[in-house]
């Protein structure tokens, strides 16, 4: 490989023209030289040089580093990480000590209670959201969603009349001779190009017509109540999400 060419390659790696003229023992005119005459290569940018040098550290893989330093056990260390894998003390339990399960049923829980145990479980959980870019807020608009849907917003229905007739096609008459009318209903799909499928847990064509399952909505309102009379002022939450937990309140109060 030409010194010309070897130079090249360095500059891709974010070398600067005047370490390049250093490191093959020329001028600076002659690197530009090569640059004009020989490369092919555009200007790394700064970016491009910083990352060539530095180790991008996912937060979990830095959580995960820390929760390592930690005045954990091995054996606490492993159930932290067991139990954010499942979500079940327990069990997780089991898998780490290898008891039985009538002993994890006892000492599972009790473990998770700790304090330091539940410090690494809130930091790793918290990294994990980080790395998958979600936050609380992320969470709560999804539930927003679900406690304000409303099943008008999947589907069309309404009624008509049909005259009754029979067997050849005449209509029949009622016992004062006007025409028997009996009423029909009707009910379809919206059309998945006009609606926001979030909300819906299932849909389906049933053996009477569509079928539109949504999520449980006063679940997801009972959470979102209980987040906000935690966490947020009362003049905030109608500005932050649109959720009037005042209004919401309200109509609980009412229907109760």
């Amino acid at each position: 490989m030409k010194k010309y060419e070897e130079a090249e390659q360095d500059y891709k790696d974010g070398f600067s023209l005047a370490d390049i003229a250093q490191k093959y023992d020329v001028s600076v005119g002659t690197v530009r030289s090569w640059k004009s005459r020989h490369w092919t290569t555009n200007v790394a940018t700064k970016t491009q040089r910083v990352a060539k040098n530095v180790a991008v550290t996912k937060p979990t893989e830095k959580a995960i580093d820390e929760l390592s330093d930690s005045e954990l056990t091995d054996k606490q260390k492993a159930f932290v990480l067991e139990y954010l894998r499942i979500s079940n003390a327990t069990q997780s339990y089991i898998n780490v000590y290898d008891v039985d399960r009538k002993t994890a049923f006892v000492t599972g829980p009790r473990l998770l209670g700790n304090v330091r145990v539940q410090n690494e479980i809130k930091r790793l959980r918290k990294a994990k959201l980080q790395e998958l870019g979600v936050d609380a807020f992320d969470l709560m608009e999804d539930m927003v969603i679900e406690a304000r849907a409303d099943i008008g917003d999947f589907i069309d229905f309404g009624k008509y009349d049909m005259l009754n007739v029979d067997f050849d096609g005449d209509v029949k008459l009622d016992t004062e001779d006007n025409p028997e009318v009996f009423h029909k209903s009707w009910l379809q799909f919206k059309d998945k190009d006009k609606i926001d499928t979030k909300p819906i847990k299932a849909m389906r064509i049933g053996k009477d017509g569509p079928v539109v399952e949504l999520h449980d909505r006063n679940k997801a309102r009972q959470l979102l109540l209980e987040y906000l009379n935690k966490n947020i002022g009362d003049s905030d939450d109608v500005q932050i999400i649109g959720f009037d937990r005042r209004k919401a309140n309200a109509e609980r109060s009412e229907t109760s």
